[in-house]
């Protein structure tokens, strides 16, 4: 076992290994969670948070916590491995049952489709069976969860009550239960996406989804989100001199993006977190969310503001240190390009990890690529809501599934699983530059980002990432990206009937 498993007995003691551990009561707030325990690692393989917060905003920006460590030989010659996942946490039927949230119903216009039994019943099982499998034979260091955890409309329970633990039948059934065998003792390391604030409204407890970093009762420790922003560092150490392997470092930054489905309160009442059709008018978060909708909209706004200016600092200081810069966050850079196309070249992002489009996609670095030479994972197929695209029942498709990231210093082999566990494509990413010529390293030592470092403001000197904020810029740019992925989508589902009787090949 990587850690130590804690759990609730029937009296309310913690036990370990066998071992009841006195406590006052399961209530929360509980201590810090029980971390995991390598007595003989300086730098275990293993993120640890800070102190539970006194509300889920404080660490915004949490950039200083101590780096994973992961040795590349360690008597084991497997190659280091990721998984990615998104859209993954299906409804609750029932007190046990989990299935697919049905989007592709009539009432669903541009998305009603045909249902495949077999696939579209149970998705989100069969995604999760295809990971445990594939974990059984890979060395799986961690998983990138790029949100919508549980749908519709996240956490059963209103924002605004960090502390309390009121969505355990969800985290046990949909997460815990589904997710075991190999995967007990692997790291989600997290963001949220538009479904766990609510869908369409703000009000569900995404606080508390936070809080789960900290443990609850019936956690196996795992879970990890300290803020709605942050960084962290993997290490990949190599202790053989003579191995030809070398070590390297990969910088993640973990980005809420649900600005972009946030808008004036009576927009969209289907797609918008700030809708009043869905938040009464009056309701609000107490101090950590918006305070009604129509401060929402600008609430989001000012979240994506601070993260423009700390992710510039951050990849800058990070091009410093580290050989991989990947951000990991929910909406693709289709949502967002002005910001993203300059940043991303810029600072030489070489991977975006993204979710929300319910299919699993890549988009190969450079040709036609709008970001260049950065590379783009779309994950959102695994099976917490119905696909976009006709599936198939055996899993000869790509609408869902999970990806598998192999980890070397000078390439990143991306693989794409499909549910019926099937390979479905491999493609190789490499390190990309910044565009802009790295300063003196004596110089730039002086630069140490902390929490506070461009979290309270726009820096004035980022003047085209707070072009790239504006409101209206913002607002055409999703309804025209709307229209074409309407008609994208159309598009593919009319070619996928055409080749539902085709016999698909792997890649």
């Amino acid at each position: 076992s990587r850690h130590l498993i804690w759990r609730f007995n029937a009296t309310g003691a913690m036990v370990r290994s066998g071992v009841a551990v006195a406590v006052a009561s399961i209530a929360f707030p509980l201590c810090v969670a029980p971390p995991p325990e390598f007595k003989d690692l300086s730098c275990p393989p293993w993120w640890y948070p800070p102190k539970k917060p006194k509300n889920p905003l404080e660490y915004n920006g949490l950039s200083d916590m101590k780096p994973a460590c992961f040795k590349l030989n360690g008597g084991d010659d497997r190659p280091h491995s990721v998984y990615v996942i998104g859209d993954w946490g299906g409804v609750l039927y029932g007190g046990s049952w989990v299935a697919p949230a049905d989007h592709r119903s009539s009432q669903f216009k541009g998305h009603s489709r045909a249902f495949i039994k077999g696939a579209d019943d149970f998705a989100q099982h069969k995604v999760a069976d295809a990971m445990m499998d594939h974990a059984a034979v890979d060395r799986v260091d961690y998983i990138l969860n790029v949100g919508d955890n549980f749908y519709w409309g996240g956490i059963s329970a209103t924002c605004g009550n960090f502390d309390k633990f009121e969505g355990g039948p969800q985290w046990t059934h949909i997460y815990e239960n589904m997710y075991h065998g190999p995967l007990d003792t692997v790291q989600w390391l997290s963001v949220l996406g538009n479904h766990d604030w609510g869908g369409w409204h703000y009000l569900a407890a995404w606080d508390q989804t936070i809080g789960y970093t900290w443990g609850a009762p019936g956690s196996k420790w795992r879970w990890f989100q300290p803020a709605l922003y942050y960084k962290t560092r993997a290490i990949y150490e190599q202790t053989d001199p003579d191995h030809h392997e070398k070590g390297f470092m990969v910088d993640y930054f973990f980005v809420d993006t649900n600005m972009f489905d946030a808008f004036d309160p009576e927009k969209d009442p289907m797609h918008n977190i700030c809708g009043t059709s869905h938040n009464h008018k009056y309701q609000g978060c107490n101090v950590t969310g918006p305070a009604n909708p129509g401060e929402c909209k600008w609430w989001f706004i000012s979240i994506w503001k601070r993260q423009c200016s700390w992710l510039a600092e951050q990849l800058e200081a990070s091009n410093l240190a580290s050989d991989w810069q990947i951000v990991v966050t929910h909406f693709p850079p289709l949502w967002g390009m002005d910001f993203w196309q300059p940043i991303s070249k810029k600072y030489g992002i070489d991977m975006m990890i993204t979710g929300h489009t319910h299919h699993q996609d890549f988009w190969p670095q450079w040709g036609r690529n709008p970001l260049g030479g950065t590379a783009v994972i779309v994950s959102g197929g695994g099976g917490g809501i119905t696909s976009e695209g006709l599936p198939n029942e055996h899993g000869w498709d790509d609408e869902y599934g999970f990806m598998k990231l192999e980890l070397h210093k000078e390439q990143i082999i991306v693989r794409m699983v499909s549910h019926g566990k099937q390979l479905r494509r491999e493609e190789r990413v490499y390190p990309i530059l910044p565009s802009y010529k790295l300063p003196d390293m004596k110089k730039s030592q002086q630069f140490m980002p902390t929490i506070e470092a461009g979290d309270a403001e726009v820096n004035p000197a980022h003047e085209r990432i707070k072009e790239a904020t504006k409101t209206e810029k913002v607002d055409n740019l999703l309804a025209q990206l709307e229209e074409q992925r309407k008609a994208m989508m159309h598009e593919k589902r009319r070619l996928d009937e055409l080749r539902l009787d085709e016999p698909s090949q792997l890649v």
